[in-house]
């Protein structure tokens, strides 16, 4: 996902950009590094959650902020036109423009309601469905002037939404910037697996999207759309697919059956398994005749033994093993 967003920042030019990073910190910048596509990446570390304000405070005081800046969330994909969006903020003199994305439910986001000319005139955190007055949700995605800076008190958590935003509502300088394109945003588990799938049907379709070398046997079955990553190997009279996102050094034994799921680097699928709408993290092992149901989460390095049936909505947690089957709705600690 950090990827989906610096792909989207340099294609406006971006030249550096600043990670807040709380959890899992060193994890991250192991992998992400100093630099990605031309873009310097630079790091600003919370010891303790700073809210949605916060972090913009404390990345400040080691990078300066001395023009218009982007902010973004880390856990939403956008298609969004992001010079367009520039060019209205510059047009209208906003301290901040805000994406607004049209959305079914708006009771899980910040809800904002404009006037004739753009300008945010209201805005309400998660709404009861009442008091929604518009469907028009916070993006997660901001153009903001420094000035701003000086708005938010530093080195305790601060919402921007709560904090910051009414201030800017009541000075008429906090406006929208509406976009129909795609957008996810990742708050739980059933947004990830769309998002997945919906990207999985709208990039791969009609065809299998294959990355690097695998192979398939003559007697499989892989229907589309459905991404195999490098290495992997799908045997003799297995299926994969409809809409499965797998990654590199996958193995899907003779007869195993993998549909509506996700699998993450060197998952293995038993022969005459079955799964079918489930998360598998990376380098889970599942035996033979193995049944996993839809909406159940596997950790990683998870050994499942042969004949092992997980019911729906099951959640396992790391490095355990599993020799007994499991009733729908177990959280496996």
């Amino acid at each position: 996902m950090i990827y989906w967003t610096l792909d989207l920042l340099k294609g406006i030019g971006v030249g550096e950009a600043v990670l807040a990073v709380n959890y899992l910190a060193d994890s991250l910048r192991m992998e992400v590094g100093s630099d990605y596509n031309g873009i310097s990446i630079k790091y600003s570390l919370e010891k303790v959650p700073l809210g949605t304000g916060g972090p913009i405070k404390l990345a400040s005081e080691d990078t300066r902020f001395d023009e218009t800046f982007i902010v973004t969330n880390g856990d939403v994909i956008a298609d969004i036109d992001l010079t367009k969006m520039l060019n209205h903020h510059e047009q209208t003199g906003a301290m901040i423009t805000d994406a607004l994305h049209p959305v079914k439910d708006p009771t899980r986001f910040g809800v904002a309601q404009l006037d004739n000319e753009g300008r945010i005139r209201r805005f309400v955190e998660k709404p009861k469905a009442k008091e929604a007055h518009s469907r028009l949700v916070n993006a997660g995605i901001y153009l903001i002037e420094p000035e701003v800076l000086q708005m938010i008190p530093a080195k305790r958590k601060v919402s921007l939404e709560r904090e910051i935003f009414p201030v800017l509502v009541n000075e008429g300088r906090l406006n929208g910037f509406p976009f129909s394109g795609d957008w996810f945003d990742i708050g739980n588990l059933s947004d990830y697996q769309r998002a997945n799938f919906s990207l999985l049907e709208k990039h791969a379709r009609p065809l299998v999207s294959r990355e690097g070398e695998m192979t398939l046997a003559r007697g499989a079955v892989v229907r589309a759309p459905v991404i195999l990553g490098d290495g992997s190997r799908v045997e003799n009279l297995a299926s994969v697919g409809p809409r499965v996102v797998a990654g590199k050094d996958e193995l899907i034994e003779s007869g195993a059956r993998v549909s509506n799921s996700i699998l993450f680097d060197g998952v293995s699928i038993g022969e005459g398994s079955v799964v079918a709408g489930a998360i598998l993290a990376s380098e889970v092992k599942v035996g033979r005749r193995v049944r996993i149901a839809t909406g159940s989460i596997v950790s990683p390095h998870v050994r499942i033994r042969d004949g092992v049936k997980i019911g729906r909505n099951v959640i396992i947690h790391p490095y355990k093993e599993i020799d007994a089957s499991i009733g729908p709705g177990t959280n496996a600690m």
